[in-house]
């Protein structure tokens, strides 16, 4: 049902901007079927400005129809309905007319105006608990540093790791780093049985950048993706690990699995089809636009809404973080480069499982499903699960990879 102008304005009322950056005045249009009304954001204050009138102006404008509102308010919620970010990503950018500059700097604020109204009047999605608080004291988590080469340059790799057994190489997403996998790095039913490894690619979390990074454009491809991980493997002395990752890390498991199988004891792909071209976006890395602000609010649609609210902070807190235009050069290989390879991959090498999540709309399930089928691996449905298993939802995730963590650790022979 199209609410009406009073809930709008008590919603608008509810909407709270702490935490978002500065930024000059603007206005928007917003469209809800055939309901139309005006915000305002100035010094870190929403007003509503009610209906709107010939003489009426913005700097830009968003429209959702009354169909997908319909969709948008159903529960429980659906892939792509996650947020007014995720309605861009998956039912179509027409929606923003205008200074699409202002609505990028205005994404965060857009989606709590628009959470607000769907959330007023109805129950919330169910939201999981939260993981167990770690243990006060030291963290069995080491870290150190490795030097390794990757095409003729010395590369310096912050790595961290616990755990004793068969080696589990961790790949976090793109523009984040390795602390995605710190719940699993303390998790003593897993370093039980498991050697966990996670590092920071270049240019990502404690890795050094090049010393020139101020005069280069990042860009990853996939022969240097593959050629890293392969150095650190060679470095670390892993003989037939477990290679896990998770996105850019995920498809980049699918892409060594074809073309150095025999090099793992098995590769778990999560969230990783193997490409999506929409997911380069320029508004990731201009000087307009605050690309730490953005980012959350472009790939928080990606995390489920039934995950707990910690560790969606802290994963949000992450892309946060990441240095002007690491995502952006991430994306390059996703959307760019990777597809470029894919059409020369075999069947993997080893045993593979592609994990998907309900309400990822990056690497869909049915992304990952035609990324199993072509490489001969196993299809893992994650309902209820995010973009970001391991880092989102983490009990929630070992549901689903505790059990092929146990059928691959009896496969191990180093």
């Amino acid at each position: 049902m199209i609410p009406s102008y009073e809930e709008v304005r008590e919603s608008c009322d509810d909407v709270t901007l702490d935490g978002l950056p500065a930024c000059h005045p603007w206005s928007a249009l917003l469209e809800i079927g055939d309901l139309a009304f005006g915000v305002r954001v100035e010094d870190g204050q929403l007003t509503f400005l009610g209906d709107v009138t010939i003489n009426s102006s913005w700097d830009f404008s968003f429209s959702i129809s009354e169909a997908e509102w319909s969709e948008f308010r159903a529960l429980p919620v659906r892939r792509g309905h996650t947020s007014a970010q995720a309605l861009v990503a998956t039912a179509g950018a027409h929606r923003v007319r205008g200074s699409r500059e202002v609505w990028a700097r205005a994404a965060g604020a857009l989606d709590r105006i628009v959470e607000a109204i769907r959330a007023r009047g109805q129950d919330p999605h169910p939201v999981r608990p939260e993981p167990a608080q770690a243990p006060l004291g030291l963290s069995p988590i080491e870290g150190r540093y490795l030097h390794v080469e990757v095409e003729n340059q010395v590369q310096r790799i912050y790595l961290e790791w616990a755990g004793e057994g068969v080696p589990l190489l961790c790949l976090h997403t793109a523009g984040a780093d390795s602390r995605q996998f710190r719940h699993l790095l303390e998790d003593p039913e897993l370093t039980a049985r498991y050697r966990v490894i996670a590092f920071d690619m270049p240019w990502h979390g404690r890795s050094d950048p090049p010393d020139d990074w101020q005069r280069r454009r990042y860009a990853l491809t996939t022969e240097t993706y593959a050629a890293t991980v392969l150095a650190v493997m060679e470095a670390l002395r892993l003989s037939r690990p477990v290679l896990m990752g998770c996105s850019m890390g995920g498809a980049l498991a699918l892409y060594l699995a074809s073309r150095h199988g025999d090099r793992f004891t098995g590769v778990c792909a999560l969230e990783g089809g193997l490409g999506n071209p929409g997911r380069f976006v320029d508004w990731t890395h201009r000087a307009d636009v605050d690309h730490s602000a953005f980012l959350t609010s472009w790939v928080g649609g990606l995390i489920a809404p039934g995950s707990p609210a910690g560790p969606r902070a802290q994963t949000l807190w992450g892309y946060a973080q990441s240095g002007p235009g690491v995502y952006q050069g991430d994306t390059y290989f996703y959307s760019r480069d990777l597809p470029l390879h894919t059409q020369e991959l075999g069947p993997a090498g080893c045993p593979l499982f592609v994990f998907s999540g309900e309400y990822d709309y990056s690497a869909t399930t049915e992304m990952s499903r035609e990324a199993a089928a072509r490489l001969g691996g196993q299809l893992i449905k994650m309902p209820g699960r995010g973009h970001f298993p391991m880092s989102e939802d983490p009990v929630g995730f070992a549901e689903h990879l505790f059990p092929v963590l146990d059928l691959l650790h009896g496969k191990y022979q180093s």
